[in-house]
């Protein structure tokens, strides 16, 4: 029996079936609204994933070993459910992976070599047929550490000195969906600029084939510090993980944190590692997602990694976590970002950031704001200074601020002034009416750009919905000043059809119909 008959026979009626078992919790995820996702691994599906994570990656359940653990039988029953909570909920799907040395079908070291890279082609082409909606996708799991023992199969090392890896990449871009990301994943990259470089050389190698669309990098606690009382000990510096980060991010494709973990028994030591480590990639614009490895005690690989015990309390590294996303995101600097000859009292002008309730703003003739010019609070994204000296460079800064505490600064921009000031000129009046524009373009693929308009402060809920009623997306979420908003939705990994776009707030429902076209 051809194989993807075989899923459509068995692994899809599971599916079917899991579609009305998989429970729906009533809180928010952690991170709704943030831009970038903060998901989970899971080994079964639970009733409170939803009220922490925005993002699902299954732990064990979709590794080759796992579901072909005898040739030719399939068992998708564990994988199924979790693809379906995303599904389910509109989050995002990463399959966790197709090509691993570790956790492969035993039977596949006695095949011969054509029997070995055959078994490989039906394994891609039955996944990506089966989960055709996922989001991302983990290619290649651990090249540096665990090649598979079927590389040969695949061309070895050949001229590139990862062919194998490439032709793995190349059977994942022919069957999956253009929408799907294909990343390659690994751990203990960023303490060491050797490793980074040899990563690198990878992902170069496959970009410049035009094969991956994102890096993974694992993120357990042990790739950067040893747990307390372990020996031996080390730590690796923070700046040097961020170096390496930014090396990383600088290539220009999205990175992701794959299996965030900080394994410590002590709450008070995890948390100041939580503290410590997870802002270092949170904050880090390149990074677009993170995932944690694990949340619920005795179901996390790594035994004091868990967040939530078994009665159902929460940590108290789980609790900072809450509090530090609903802080809002730093502000984007809009002008002036460099300029010569502006006058000394020239206009700072900045992007609202969801959910800030005010703001502070610096200015200093230093880069590093050891001494400032101004320093003030507002709940305006705008500014006229009080003249300032003539002919000088000034660096400003804005970070963000509300009930649940204030985001870092931004990064600073600066200025030059002249000698002169200019007129001062009224403050812009606020909207008068709610609106919620058509997209442009419309139709679409993959991405289109929304706009709404705010004339009060206020809670905002932008969601996409299908013609059943159903959300199948938050766009954002936040409260809102006045003004104009211009948000992105990106509809890779979404159907092709119409869905209705719908503004919710306190005191206006706004509904655009929509066109996704692929």
């Amino acid at each position: 029996m051809n194989e993807r008959v075989r899923w459509i026979c068995g692994g899809a009626l599971l599916l079917s079936l899991a579609l009305w078992g998989v429970p729906r919790a009533a809180a928010q995820p952690l991170a709704r609204g943030k831009g970038k996702f903060l998901g989970c691994s899971l080994g079964a599906v639970r009733s409170d994933f939803t009220q922490y994570w925005n993002q699902v990656t299954p732990e064990d359940a979709g590794k080759w070993g796992s579901v072909e653990y005898t040739q030719g039988t399939f068992t998708w029953a564990g994988v199924n459910a979790e693809y379906n909570l995303a599904l389910n909920n509109g989050l995002p799907f990463k399959y966790h992976n197709l090509v691993w040395g570790n956790e492969q079908p035993s039977w596949i070291t006695s095949l011969d070599s054509v029997s070995q890279r055959a078994a490989v082609v039906t394994w891609i082409d039955t996944v990506a047929y089966g989960f055709g909606s996922s989001s991302l996708v983990d290619v290649v799991n651990e090249p540096l550490h665990a090649p598979p023992p079927y590389m040969n199969a695949l061309g070895g090392k050949g001229s590139t000195g990862w062919d194998w890896l490439v032709n793995s990449f190349t059977l994942a871009r022919a069957d999956f969906f253009p929408g799907v990301k294909l990343l390659v994943n690994d751990y203990n990259i960023l303490q060491s600029n050797t490793v980074t470089d040899s990563y690198i050389g990878i992902i170069d190698t496959l970009r410049a084939r035009k094969l991956i669309d994102g890096i993974g990098i694992q993120g357990h606690y042990f790739e950067f510090k040893s747990p307390q009382g372990a020996t031996p000990a080390y730590s690796y510096p923070v700046s040097t993980l961020k170096e390496n980060l930014d090396r990383l991010t600088a290539l220009g494709l999205p990175v992701y944190i794959s299996e965030f973990d900080i394994d410590e028994a002590s709450d008070s030591v995890q948390l100041a590692n939580y503290q410590t480590y997870f802002p270092l990639f949170w904050e880090d614009p390149g990074v677009k997602g993170m995932t944690l490895w694990g949340y619920v005690q005795g179901l996390t690989w790594k035994p004091n990694a868990y967040l939530v015990r078994t009665d159902g309390s929460e940590r108290p590294a789980l609790r900072w976590l809450r509090q530090y996303l609903a802080r809002p995101w730093w502000p984007l600097l809009d002008s002036p970002v460099g300029g010569t000859g502006l006058p000394r009292n020239t206009t700072l002008v900045w992007n609202a950031a969801a959910s800030a309730l005010t703001y502070r703003v610096q200015v200093s003739l230093s880069g590093t704001f050891a001494a400032v010019a101004l320093d003030t609070t507002i709940a305006d994204t705008t500014i006229q200074l009080s003249p300032l000296g003539a002919n000088l460079t000034y660096f400003w800064r804005v970070s963000a601020a509300n009930d649940s505490g204030a985001s870092s600064f931004s990064a600073p921009a600066s200025f030059t002034t002249g000698d002169q000031v200019a007129g001062i000129s009224p403050a812009p009046a606020a909207p008068a009416e709610w609106a919620l524009a058509q997209n442009y373009p419309n139709p679409f693929n993959p991405a289109t750009t929304i706009e709404f308009t705010v004339p009060v402060r206020s809670p905002v809920r932008l969601v996409l919905v299908d013609m059943l009623g159903s959300v199948v997306r938050e766009i954002a979420a936040g409260t809102y000043g006045p003004g104009t908003y211009a948000v992105r939705l990106d509809g890779s990994g979404l159907a092709s059809g119409a869905y209705l776009c719908r503004m919710d707030t306190p005191a206006f429902r706004g509904v655009r119909k929509i066109l996704l076209v692929k």
